[in-house]
């Protein structure tokens, strides 16, 4: 990990130099995942012909190979810059429930740079951004990971400890941020909706949470300007009391999610393996 944080120091115009070589090396030549994407793309955009899907997935190798970059520039980047690249548009939405000592969700997709949206949300919002986060298998990648995650006064959450986590910390104020377009486990409680064309299932995860600590949830809306600079807007989903088995905060993220993808198709994490789950017609759980 010595190497990343070496690299981190280099100044991103330098990273994103080497990341349009690297562009090559896994677009044309190690063809990462490259079947996933475009196929995900074709199923999402059935409108599209080939050559719009194959363009789409071309952009997306860049977008991939400008995040990762990004990602690593995270682990040295300041408090100065981080926000100056990105720009919060309406904050004072959640000023009402900061004043209240009132804590909050963050429901986002994997639209890049959801990253670079956390770190600068601890560094804006009223609360600290404490992110869900699944454990990565390398240890010091993900010891360096929730380092950097952390830098700015956010306490990441490990996915498996969620209640937990959030009792312990009750009289915390916080923003609990959650992607939640992650595909749930093949025996995970699971809500099934048509998203991106397809029928899609969603993990109940941001409604459990909602419901039990009855917090208002928000979706946060990244939208990239130009390379290297965003502005992220908080789009209110639903504001407790919940009634129980409603699940119109999922279906409120899905509709959002969507808009967004289809305003910026390159910019989505197409090499995710998202839509691995098919729905069983005895499938009791949505």
């Amino acid at each position: 990990m010595i190497f990343l944080k070496l690299l981190s120091r280099l100044p991103l115009g330098l990273l994103y130099m080497i990341m349009d070589m690297f562009y090559v090396l896994i677009y044309h030549v190690i063809a990462y995942r490259k079947k996933v994407v475009i196929t995900n793309i074709r199923n999402a955009f059935p409108e599209k012909s080939e050559t719009e899907v194959k363009h789409i997935a071309k952009e997306f190798y860049n977008r991939f190979c400008e995040y990762i970059a990004e990602t690593i520039k995270a682990v040295s980047i300041s408090e100065e810059e981080m926000k100056r690249r990105v720009k919060f548009i309406n904050i004072h939405t959640v000023h009402e429930y900061a004043d209240k000592g009132q804590s909050i969700i963050l429901a986002g997709c994997h639209q890049f740079n959801w990253e670079w949206a956390l770190l600068a949300g601890c560094l804006v919002l009223p609360f600290p951004v404490d992110a869900v986060y699944q454990r990565l298998s390398n240890k010091k990648f993900n010891d360096l990971m929730l380092k950097t995650r952390s830098k700015f006064g956010g306490e990441p959450i490990n996915k498996k400890n969620i209640i937990r986590s959030l009792m312990r910390s009750k009289d915390r104020m916080k923003a609990v941020a959650i992607m939640a377009d992650q595909s749930p486990g093949k025996d995970a409680v699971k809500y099934w909706t048509i998203f991106m064309n397809q029928e899609t299932a969603f993990f109940t995860g941001p409604e459990q949470i909602a419901t039990a600590f009855n917090y208002p949830v928000f979706f946060y809306r990244m939208v990239r300007k130009k390379r290297g600079f965003y502005t992220v807007e908080l789009i209110k989903l639903l504001d407790p009391p919940y009634q129980k088995g409603d699940h119109s905060i999922l279906d409120s993220y899905v509709k959002e999610s969507q808009k967004l993808i289809e305003e910026d198709p390159s910019g989505y994490l197409w090499s995710h393996k998202r839509w691995k789950l098919k729905k069983l017609q005895n499938d009791l759980s949505d």
